[in-house]
């Protein structure tokens, strides 16, 4: 059974058992296009050094070893999509290498098989041609494939994915580069009733793509996209809701990606079983990292949020829409920094541990179901929500000062701003809620 490997081989053990058998194949191949592509020694290395690669997939792991390679150059046709979808369709049943020479090959449009392994080289470039709004690849129904080592460029076309895969299991996405998509660079989705699952995107770059440019996206009320990780990416100057987006999906990890310049950083809705760990996430318009459900849908549970950064953005942390539940939400060890309204906008129940803000004015809870243990400012400053003395405890103290002040608002003789822990301009039945909920606690 495939399983999703932790360590960091990915494709050094790719061709160690069939390297000498690709070195006879290419050896043994036509003359060289000068147009198209590298010399066939040159192409015979990079694809041997694939397997130094970052990642914790390899070819091998997903079937790809040991496999013929197929040289798209040597194949005929009017244009370049042509070429390309020849050798795919040339792939037979048991797998192939298709190989894609450095140069710019104008293709869209193009389908791919189980057991395809699509590999580039350096200066490798698949361009959308003009007035072609198709993905520039499908992947649909398949398994055990992978995309390494390309650039794909969008050409800014409306309405035009990069790469869509639909109800596929066992993949890789790794060490490729996408320019100017103005819709999902990488798509992963599903029909009505399919599955995508065991699957990992990692070190590719995303520059100028749009729209989320790493899209996972489900199905409401099933979590049918399962068993993947989102590692090592980098997002830049993605203004038009550029993001990673995960939606409808369960058991996955999205860790150490670098998103900078974009509307937003990291987006959830309806999930279950997510980690999202170690990214550094600059220069948000909107939101750093949020969570979100539907209608349809019973909502959001169980979610890690561990040690990420998160800096200049609108709001660091939030719920962005929906009222459904959201159910075990952990927020850990993380920094919150200079966000132009706020580093921590609490509007979900979940706890909050040991997290650094700006300052104090950086937090606002809107959801009396928070607990708030360890919060610091980047001076050094406890903060406790709920602690309206400043004695770093929540005790009958802070109760009886709630109480003095209930049914206050502002420009009320008895109102106390430090009282109205639930930010909404009264001091009610929320704020004391909040009090007795985190009775107790010592910062």
């Amino acid at each position: 059974m495939f399983t999703v490997k932790s360590v960091s081989i990915l494709i050094f053990i790719i061709l160690t058992t069939s390297l000498f058998t690709v070195y006879i194949f290419y050896s043994n191949s036509r003359e060289y296009d000068e147009t198209k592509g590298s010399k066939y020694a040159d192409d015979e290395r990079h694809i041997a050094n694939v397997a130094t690669y970052g990642g914790s997939l390899s070819l091998k792991s997903i079937g790809g070893g040991g496999l013929p390679i197929l040289n798209v150059s040597e194949y005929e046709g009017e244009n370049d999509t042509m070429k390309i979808q020849a050798a795919l369709d040339d792939v037979p049943e048991t797998g192939a290498i298709v190989f894609i020479p450095s140069g710019v090959w104008v293709a869209a449009g193009l389908r791919a098989k189980s057991k395809t392994f699509i590999i580039g080289t350096n200066g490798s470039i698949i361009k959308r041609p003009e007035n072609v709004t198709g993905p520039l690849i499908t992947f649909s129904n398949v398994s055990s494939f992978a995309v390494l080592n390309l650039t794909f460029d969008g050409e800014s076309t409306d309405d035009a994915y990069g790469i869509e895969i639909i109800d596929c299991k066992n993949f890789t996405i790794q060490n490729n580069k996408f320019f100017n998509h103005k819709k999902s660079a990488v798509k992963v989705t599903l029909t009505i009733n399919g599955t995508s699952s065991n699957f990992e995107i990692s070190n590719n770059a995303f520059f100028n793509c749009q729209n989320a440019p790493i899209l996972i996206f489900g199905v409401p009320s099933r979590r049918a996209i399962r068993n993947f990780y989102i590692l090592n990416n980098t997002i830049i100057n993605g203004t038009q809701n550029g993001k990673i987006g995960v939606a409808f999906s369960a058991n996955g990890t999205i860790r150490n990606n670098k998103i900078i310049n974009c509307q937003h950083g990291i987006a959830t809705r309806c999930v279950s079983n997510l980690t999202i760990r170690e990214n550094y996430i600059k220069n948000i318009s909107d939101y750093g990292i949020y969570l979100g459900t539907q209608v349809g849908d019973p909502g959001t549970d169980n979610v890690k949020i561990m040690e990420n950064k998160i800096l200049n953005s609108r709001i660091g942390i939030c719920r962005y829409y929906g009222d459904y539940p959201l159910i075990n939400i952990k927020v850990i060890n993380n920094f919150f920094i200079n966000s132009s309204e706020y580093d921590i906008l609490a509007d979900f129940p979940g706890l909050f541990l040991n997290n650094t803000i700006t300052d104090a004015s950086k937090l606002r809870i809107e959801n009396s179901a928070t607990l708030f243990i360890g919060t610091k400012t980047v001076s050094g400053q406890i903060i406790l929500p709920g602690d309206l003395n400043n004695d770093l405890m929540i005790n009958i103290i802070d109760v009886a000062l709630v109480a003095i002040s209930f049914g206050s608002s502002e420009g009320h003789p008895n109102w106390n701003e430090a009282a109205d822990i639930i930010q909404d301009g009264q001091i009610d039945i929320k704020d004391i809620s909040y009090v007795a909920r985190n009775f107790g606690i010592i910062a």
